[in-house]
């Protein structure tokens, strides 16, 4: 179940990284804007956002184990 969940929080993370920059981040483009603030900016503060959120959920899940510590 956790390499199932680990799998999925990988490809999460590659999506959102491989669509912002192949799809969101064009040159030139400041529409639509959220309460005056433009495109690129909202939408690279979710992005980064959610791969934040999805490593926590990693580290959460999937925690360090340093093997020389034991």
């Amino acid at each position: 179940m956790k390499s199932k969940l680990w799998k999925q929080l990988v490809l999460a993370v590659l999506v959102l990284t491989a669509c912002s920059y192949l799809f969101l981040f064009k040159e030139e483009k400041s529409d639509p804007s959220l309460a005056n603030v433009p495109f690129a900016f909202w939408s690279g503060f979710l992005i980064t956002v959610l791969v934040v959120l999805a490593t926590f959920i990693g580290s959460k899940v999937f925690p360090f184990d340093d093997p020389k510590k034991q």
